[in-house]
């Protein structure tokens, strides 16, 4: 019995006995707070100040790190994805990306998605590719808006459609597919 008393009293003294404090929570919300600036990167600050924002879970989840209130869903950057991508993304936008993620086919409906963080992409014409393909070039894009969905926004005329655009000037991206969509530079 006096052992463990000293052993608990060791133990307590050392620490490891202690409740959790909130200074032991601290590395959580701190990675949270990172991953709030990180969302919030994407948008103007008129959007993304009252922007709900959410992260990606392992399983693919979305967890609602503060909740919004303008229509907006702002997500940090993936840093498993090999460009920049925080985005914020109004209700429509946030649907397209879903069907995105999901490979089913994207609603005919408008959506408004931020990308004010520079970043780059693999390919213009793959949703899915993970790298260039053979003889292409990573797109480098800086600041810009997308306009995204279904139909309506693929007959979008006068933005170029190549595989190799100019992110300077407006442009469609992943030309051909159910995804495409208008990338319009901001600065």
């Amino acid at each position: 019995m006096r052992t463990i008393v000293l052993l608990s009293a060791t133990m307590l003294s050392a620490g490891l006995l202690l409740p959790a404090t909130p200074s032991a929570a601290q590395p959580g919300k701190q990675a949270d707070e990172k991953l709030i600036t990180s969302a919030r990167s994407a948008g103007p600050k008129s959007v993304a100040l009252n922007a709900t924002v959410v992260a990606m879970e392992a399983d693919g989840t979305l967890r609602t790190l503060r909740q919004g209130r303008n229509g907006f869903t702002c997500i940090p950057d993936d840093p498993a994805s090999p460009g920049r991508d925080p985005m914020c993304l109004n209700t429509n936008g946030m649907e397209w990306r879903h069907t995105w993620m999901n490979k089913t086919l994207p609603p005919d409906k408008v959506g408004i998605v931020f990308m004010l963080v520079t970043g780059g992409d693999v390919s213009n014409t793959d949703p899915f590719a993970t790298k260039p393909e053979a003889g292409r070039r990573w797109i480098s894009t800086g600041p810009h808006m997308m306009v995204v969905g279904g139909p309506a926004v693929n007959a979008t005329a006068g933005y170029p459609r190549t595989p190799d655009p100019d992110p300077g000037k407006p442009f469609m991206m992943w030309i051909g597919t159910p995804y495409e969509h208008a990338m319009i530079p901001i600065r």
